[in-house]
């Protein structure tokens, strides 16, 4: 029965019929392997019941596969990794962690989103504050914060801020500001950072860090926090509505500070200026007790605005009975962040007066004049000069 063609079966015939129709064939048997029926010819090669089409398909030799891929393939290729493509759908299914800090209020879905397309995701708008005296209140943070950024407000027009509190109810010292816009939270954490909470009270230096997941508190003073699982649309749209307005009434043109007040009117300051002026760093007394106070106060105020933008030039007055100092930026942004950084903080027991210089004020020095507009050092490098001079012949 060798020489007679296959037996044949009905396209998607039961198992029955089809052990039926192959039983009288001596070269057809049932692979368990496979789970389909078998023909063996007498060359040897094999043949493959195929029962929803009802034909025999010849079955590859695994053998001759590997040969076949073993010409083809390519030195330095690993052909067990998936393609290019495939690997760039892989990544597209990992998620992002999502951020709980802020909220991002929910988009109706695009009728037509093209391929290249991404949800916008969430920005953290808050910072966490630390070492803040037990009695803070609200009222005293959304002041002292809402100089660096406009502070979010909820659906009642109270602003976001949450103060913690321990297991007794007692306020922990550590609170939670939101704010409205993401560049808040870099100047607020720039310059209250190891700042006082109240100018001129040591005792309430805190410490103001970028909100992180890790801050984990049973709830704040007061009522416990609740999740909302219902979203009033028309309350956000107002709500945000509300904030840009804040937004606009601000004067700044890097939407930096709060609107003038009748007395910042009073003070005319050139807008784009970069030179900081800084009052009362030194007495005329304590340059002449030691000489090198000069060198140690410029290196140290260098160093301390030079973490606000780049610093080009640091010059002391010695002449200036007010202990007068200038500080020029390269930029004006970082000249405005100086001064409210360093304006009312106290340095050796006294009240440190910073401005913008206003390009009318003159101060005086030794062997030179003003250099508040000016970007090199060379009269001071003479200075040093002199002063290596000092040492070399101090005690001779």
């Amino acid at each position: 029965m060798s020489n007679d063609a296959p037996p044949s079966a009905a396209a998607g015939a039961s198992a029955s019929a089809q052990a039926a129709a192959f039983a009288n064939d001596d070269r057809v048997h049932f692979s368990r392997e496979t789970g389909t029926w078998r023909l063996e010819n007498e060359d040897g090669t094999e043949l493959e019941f195929d029962s929803a089409k009802g034909v025999w398909v010849p079955v590859l030799d695994e053998e001759l596969i590997k040969k076949q891929q073993a010409a083809y393939s390519v030195a330095g290729v690993d052909e067990e990794t998936p393609a290019a493509p495939v690997l760039k759908r892989a990544n597209k299914k990992r998620k992002e962690p999502e951020n709980y800090t802020s909220y991002t209020p929910p988009t109706e879905p695009s009728a037509k989103r093209g391929k290249n397309d991404k949800p916008a995701k969430s920005k953290n708008t808050a910072v966490y504050v630390t070492g803040l005296p037990a009695d803070t209140d609200v009222d005293e943070i959304v002041e002292r914060f809402s100089k660096f950024g406009v502070i979010e407000e909820d659906d009642e027009g109270e602003s976001k801020v949450k103060l913690y509190a321990r297991e007794d109810g007692s306020f922990s010292g550590e609170a939670l500001v939101v704010y409205f816009k993401e560049e808040s939270v870099t100047l607020a954490v720039n310059l209250l950072d190891d700042a006082e909470l109240r100018i001129g009270d040591a005792s309430t230096i805190m410490s103001v860090q970028k909100a992180e997941f890790r801050h984990k508190h049973s709830g704040g003073v007061g009522e416990e926090v609740k999740l909302r699982k219902t979203v009033d649309k028309k309350k956000i749209t107002r709500r945000i509505g509300k904030m840009q307005k804040k937004i606009e009434e601000w004067d700044d043109e890097d939407g930096f500070g709060p609107a003038k007040n009748e007395e910042d009117e009073k003070k005319v300051v050139n807008r784009n200026c970069r030179v900081v002026v800084l009052k009362h760093m030194f007495t005329l007394q304590e340059l002449d007790e030691d000489a090198s106070l000069l060198l140690d106060l410029k290196d140290d105020v260098r160093s301390e605005c030079s973490s606000l933008g780049e610093v080009t030039n640091v010059v002391l007055y010695d002449k200036e009975a007010d202990g007068v100092m200038s500080v020029k930026f390269r930029d004006s942004l970082s000249a405005q962040a100086c001064v409210i950084k360093m304006n009312n903080r106290f340095f050796a027991g006294r009240r440190i007066e910073a401005f913008l210089y206003s390009g009318k004020q003159r101060f005086k020095r030794s062997g030179a004049g003003d250099d508040l507009d000016g970007d090199n050092d060379e009269s001071e490098k003479q200075r040093l000069d002199d002063f290596a001079s000092w040492l070399m012949t101090d005690g001779d």
